[in-house]
């Protein structure tokens, strides 16, 4: 039975942190943030994960960006958000956003039957809103807490009540059940997306640590709250450098 690489590597994440937080159990820990009491473990993974990005995986992405033109790049994201809407629409119902599910459902058929399975946004061009739900913010709307955050080796920011929403959404998602390489096409063009944000997060943060577990708070947060959550305090400075959907998701990526 062939398993899926993204929850393969999920798996081997929450055993790392496991392991490692029983290793560190026994150091001194002088500062406590009340949202990150792991920060010692988890600076040692987002090291970890950016020394993985520099030298193996943004060289693969800048090919990929070689390779691809722009215009083919675009359909690769469309159709790798398009196999998202089953997972959005299956978490509409279970938050009980009929009228949205509908919606969601509409997008899916539009895109998947006349933009040539989901490479042509079909959908936004009739102006049919877009929406992305997931299983984490189906459980935080059933009243579960974030609990505590962590940067799973390879996958980056995460929290307790992340993980169990990645493993639903995982076995939900049609990218599951896809080809290896398919799956591996995905990583890259979210990594892709992501580029610009990441550069800017190490070019213009004085801690480039910080700002993505804010960035990432206050993302899933906002998503969460579908933008409720907005006061002044949660604000980041260059937040709005975040404005595109797919950018800011790909911080979860982990790279």
């Amino acid at each position: 039975m062939r398993v899926n690489s993204r929850l393969a590597f999920r798996f081997i994440g929450i055993v790392g942190i496991l392991l490692l937080t029983a290793c560190a159990s026994s150091g001194e820990i002088i500062e406590v943030n009340e949202q990150d009491p792991h920060e010692d473990l988890n600076r040692s993974m987002y090291a970890f994960n950016d020394g993985v990005d520099t030298y193996v995986v943004s060289p693969l992405v800048t090919g990929y960006q070689w390779v691809l033109p722009d215009l083919l790049e675009t359909g690769v994201t469309n159709f790798f958000s398009n196999l998202k809407e089953p997972k959005t629409v299956l978490n509409d119902g279970l938050q009980g956003k009929e009228e949205q599910a509908g919606i969601d459902f509409e997008r899916f058929l539009i895109n998947t039957l006349l933009g040539f399975g989901g490479l042509i946004d079909v959908a936004s061009y009739a102006e049919i809103e877009h929406h992305e739900e997931d299983f984490d913010q189906t459980l935080a709307v059933w009243g579960v807490p974030r609990g505590e955050y962590l940067v799973l080796p390879l996958l980056g920011p995460s929290a307790y009540r992340t993980i169990p929403g990645e493993i639903v959404d995982a076995f939900t998602s049609p990218t599951t059940y896809a080809i290896w390489p398919i799956q591996l096409l995905g990583v890259f063009n979210a990594r892709s997306n992501a580029t610009q944000s990441l550069n800017f997060i190490n070019e213009a943060a004085v801690d480039p640590y910080v700002f993505m577990r804010a960035s990432y708070l206050q993302w899933r947060d906002y998503q969460i709250s579908e933008g409720a959550n907005t006061s002044d305090d949660l604000l980041i400075p260059g937040m709005d450098e975040f404005d595109d959907e797919e950018e800011l998701e790909a911080l979860e990526i982990g790279l």
